[in-house]
């Protein structure tokens, strides 16, 4: 456990984020983007609330990037790129990584199969490995 410390770096980030500092997650797409699920965890792991993690992976990343008038909350006339959860992330924040499916550009697809379920049927093409 004493290899691991990014909780301290979480927790002195939520003294930063209640005193007004915007706070945001900052993975880097390791392991195939786990490391914003493992950056959420943290968060909460330093103190954080699940909803204050996901804020800050969500509106105030947005915000911080200028972008938030078009990503990182769900309203209309906004981009509908998200992920749809099996379980409830503000109950236990591990549950982030329980994907169901996932929206991109209106168009749902299946978070196993990567097969279109909405508004097409589109299957995803097979890659080069697969038979």
């Amino acid at each position: 456990d004493e290899d691991f410390v990014e909780q301290y770096s979480a927790r002195e980030a939520k003294k930063l984020a209640d005193r007004g500092v915007v706070v945001t997650i900052g993975a880097h797409g390791q392991e195939e983007g786990l490391g914003s699920h493992w950056e959420l965890w943290s968060f909460v792991r330093g103190g954080w609330s699940p909803l204050e993690a996901l804020k800050a992976a969500t509106i105030s990343s947005a915000r911080k990037l200028g972008m938030d008038k078009d990503i990182g909350s769900l309203e209309a006339g906004k981009l509908a790129d998200l992920v749809v959860l099996n379980d409830n992330p503000v109950t236990d924040i591990r549950n982030s990584d329980h994907i169901a499916s996932v929206m991109v550009n209106g168009r749902l697809y299946d978070a196993v199969t990567l097969d279109e379920v909405a508004p097409g049927t589109r299957q995803k093409p097979k890659y080069y490995w697969e038979k």
